[in-house]
């Protein structure tokens, strides 16, 4: 409903529900605020937005009022701005006029309004109080409790926007002080340094510093997950000093939001371990060689492995984390260049098993196209992992979408989350029941639909169903039946249901299996005529990229997988290797059986910024440029163009993986097509490619998991995927020292009393593969049975527990779950 109203004689209309200072700012009337964000509900604590209303005894805080048919509202009036101004005057009581060494300097919300009303010297003082030094909720950002306004935008963000209620306000009056009440539930994201308005709180990640009028910022996108963040990013002395979000705060798919890696794990570009001149090893040494030089190598080792075995004996492993334009210089140099199909990138690893089913959801837009849309949302059901260790901004909007519009939560998974804090229903199941959980939720929830039963091939998904009746689902499962009713119910009611589905769904053993279950449910609620949304989750920035460049780029086909190369390699059926930013040693199963098939290689080629494990086994090493070294472009999981800005000139001696590839193909004289397209028709072709696809429902083969003896439990790695560049197996961004996180093993306390095992007891977990000390943490949040590791920015060596194996259908390595046996010293 539209109401009319009158501002500085100015007739507008506004829709029910806002308030003034929305429906002023909508029409550009100005009114100062410096509490107010746009992202927040309104705190109204600064009084700066104070408007009078005729009628009204006292002028009114523009951003908590409503508007109302008729109102006249004048914003300047002589006691607004004494007011406005005496409230300036009493922010300003304790906060220091230092703004010459203020990091904020220059671009400081309180030093602006400051200079509009005129205020140069503090007209009122205090003793100031004496406060102990406390450490703030994170080693990332600095607080300055002198410069604070008590606003209460971070506050007020960490617990509406990020759910962590690290921080809140203690003492009252004028002994209130912003503290870390809880920083150990601080994800270090940052929003809060992000809203503060003024120095009170800043970066403490990098040593160089610089002004605003000494700096360039650019806008550009993250690099770091597959949401694809906008963000700005600082440079001086082409170097990046910090991450911005202010300038995009209104730009999807983020908002302004950024997880901690995004906001902090950004200086590894300029580490002084970056590699900056090709390698060869001769004998067991590195020694150092021209770029000629080392092109001619590679084109050696290629031409005599293509003559000798043919060129299906080579293979190409790429990392998703690529823009489009390498991708396809990548794809051709292998498919149309030297003409071995065998060439896959890293989506493999998260993204693989979702894809076949994708194809099946006619009905839903695949990728998701707008996160926006969960907004709109009746229920979203999160399954597949912890969607805030993993990708926070979408954990964010599906807070926003709770807090804002009542969208309803469901979680399915095998270990809490900081989802589960706000779900309707958190269904925290055991280790591979999830199956059934799917299929309980069918049958009580739409399998009597008559709708349901109009679909194509509802016949045979009844009877895959016909076992799976509340009780024998949540005795299977080990799930609330109260809770498994309650999501039964929103399922009914709810007419639009998104599906946010992480990775280690499909990592696990049955993992296609289960992601086909899962595609069912969403079936079932498409053929009730509900509208139906997937949210692939992937931990890399380009992985829907990877997709479909490897589709759209036409010549040998049919080749082997990521993990199938592997196995190929120790089978000695690819006798070269070339690896271009990924790290097979450090991500897949089994890293010694990794490290055994590379050794048998003639030629294992390496292209990456540093020397990782892989890197360690190569024969030719070669330096490539981080994402803000170049321009070009991902597909974000939303199936959308996301502009890459190149922010600094490459390390001296690196070069983008694509014209390393470019390079090599004209000195070989290799016929490719042009690498340049236009993205919106690779996302054009996948989907009408999509649109023609299997419209049915899957045969799922479902087996319970084997539960074995007291002294196993199932060990789920929560944040597996990390980006190797800033930190997996070795550290190269500072802000991960800064932290100083260890992973941490979680337990039940029921397990360690069954198996004697006390608080700060070190164990053995091991598996026919090999073994690992660790020190368990004991916490309620685990379920009995399993064992959760969360915090791996550091290498944990838990590859080495897994077998090497891949998921039947998708050919996904599995590093979901492993099975463990725990002993004592």
């Amino acid at each position: 409903m539209t109401v009319h109203l009158t501002i500085n004689g100015k007739e507008i209309e506004a829709e029910e529900g806002k308030t003034i200072l929305e429906a002023a700012r909508e029409n550009e009337i100005y009114i100062p605020t410096l509490c107010y964000h746009s992202h927040l509900h309104p705190i109204g604590s600064c009084r700066l937005c104070v408007v009078d209303i005729e009628g009204y005894p006292m002028p009114m805080a523009s951003c908590t009022t409503p508007v109302a048919e008729g109102i006249k509202v004048h914003t300047n009036t002589g006691r607004v701005q004494k007011m406005r101004r005496e409230a300036m005057e009493l922010i300003l009581v304790n906060h220091p006029l230092d703004c010459p060494v203020c990091d904020k300097g220059g671009e400081c919300r309180l030093q602006d309004l400051a200079y509009e009303f005129g205020i140069n010297e503090q007209p009122f003082h205090a003793k100031k109080p004496e406060r102990e030094l406390v450490p703030f909720s994170t080693p990332l950002i600095h607080q300055w409790r002198d410069r604070c306004v008590l606003c209460l935008r971070c506050v007020h963000v960490c617990h509406e926007l990020v759910g962590s209620a690290a921080i809140d306000i203690r003492e009252t009056g004028y002994d209130t002080v912003v503290y870390p009440v809880a920083p150990e539930r601080c994800y270090s994201c940052g929003e809060c340094l992000s809203v503060c308005p003024v120095g009170a709180l800043t970066e403490a990640v990098s040593p160089v510093r610089g002004r605003v009028w000494q700096i360039e910022r650019k806008q550009t996108t993250c690099g770091q997950c597959g949401v694809g963040c906008q963000m700005e990013i600082s440079t001086y002395d082409n170097r990046p000093i910090n991450v911005k979000s202010d300038g995009v705060a209104e730009l999807a798919p983020n908002y302004g939001s950024l997880c901690v890696r995004g906001r902090f794990f950004y200086d590894y570009v300029v580490s002084e371990r970056r590699l900056t001149q090709p390698k060869a090893k001769k004998g067991d040494e590195w020694i150092s060689i021209s770029w000629d030089e080392a092109y001619e190598d590679a084109i050696n080792h290629l031409r005599e492995t293509t003559e000798t075995h043919g060129p299906e004996s080579i293979g190409m492993i790429v990392s998703s984390r690529l823009m489009n334009d390498d991708l396809r210089t990548l794809y051709s140099f292998a498919k149309q260049g030297l003409g071995t199909p065998h060439v896959d990138a890293s989506y493999r690893l998260d993204l693989s098993p979702q894809l076949a089913v994708l194809k099946a959801l006619k009905g839903a837009s695949v990728p998701c196209d707008s996160l926006d849309n969960l907004v709109s949302s009746g229920v979203v059901l999160v399954v597949g992992g912890d969607v805030d260790l993993n990708a926070q901004v979408v954990a964010d909007r599906i807070r926003v979408a709770q807090r804002l519009h009542d969208t309803k939560v469901v979680v399915v998974n095998s270990f809490k989350t900081r989802l589960d804090e706000i779900a309707d229903a958190a269904l925290t199941c055991n280790v591979g029941t999830e199956i059934p959980v799917f299929y309980g939720l069918i049958k009580e929830a739409l399998s009597e639909n008559p709708e349901f039963q109009k679909a194509e091939g509802w016949q045979n998904l009844s009877k895959q169903i016909e076992d799976y009746a509340s009780d024998a689902v949540c005795e299977a499962a080990r799930i609330d039946s109260a809770l498994f009713k309650i999501a039964v119910d929103l399922l009914k009611e709810k007419d639009r249901v998104s599906f946010v589905v992480g990775s280690g769904l499909g990592r696990a053993a049955q993992g296609s299996q289960t992601v086909m279950a899962l595609a069912n449910l969403a079936r079932a609620c498409e053929a009730v005529g509900k509208t139906v949304q997937w949210i692939p989750l992937t931990a890399y920035a380009n992985a829907w990229g990877s997709i479909m460049v490897d589709a759209a780029v036409k010549g040998a086909e049919n080749g082997l997988t990521y993990g199938e190369m592997i196995q190929a390699i120790h089978d000695e059926k690819i006798k070269a290797l070339i690896v271009v930013e990924e790290d097979p040693v450090s991500f897949l199963p089994d890293s010694a059986y990794v490290v055994e098939a590379l050794k048998k290689l003639d030629f294992l080629m390496v292209v990456d910024l540093f020397e990782s494990k892989t890197a360690k086994l190569a024969h030719l090493l070669l330096p490539s440029s981080s994402f803000m070294e170049k321009s070009g472009a991902f597909i974000n999981m939303e199936g959308k163009q996301r502009d890459v800005t190149k922010l600094i000139e490459p390390v001296e001696g690196a070069r983008p993986a694509g014209q390393i590839f470019m390079d090599i193909s004209k000195k070989m004289k290799l016929d490719l097509e042009s690498n340049k397209g236009n993205t919106s028709d690779l996302v054009s072709a996948w989907r009408e490619e999509s649109e023609e696809a299997f419209s049915g429902f899957f045969d799922v083969n479902y087996q319970p998991p084997r539960v074995e003896g007291n002294s196993h439990l199932f060990l789920i790695p929560a944040d597996f995927l990390y980006n190797h560049h800033y930190g997996t197996t070795e550290v190269f961004a500072s802000a991960i020292e800064k932290l100083g996180k260890e992973p941490e093993y979680l337990m039940n306390p029921k397990d360690a009393a069954r198996m004697g095992i006390e608080e700060g007891t070190s164990v053995t977990i091991s598996t026919s593969g090999d073994e690992l000390s660790i020190t368990p943490v004991l916490t309620d949040e685990v379920k009995e049975g399993h064992l959760v590791l969360k915090g791996h920015y550091h290498d944990t060596g838990i590859q080495r527990l897994f077998s090497f194996e891949l998921d039947e259908i998708s050919k996904t390595p599995l590093t979901g779950v492993v099975r463990v046996k725990l002993q004592k010293p």
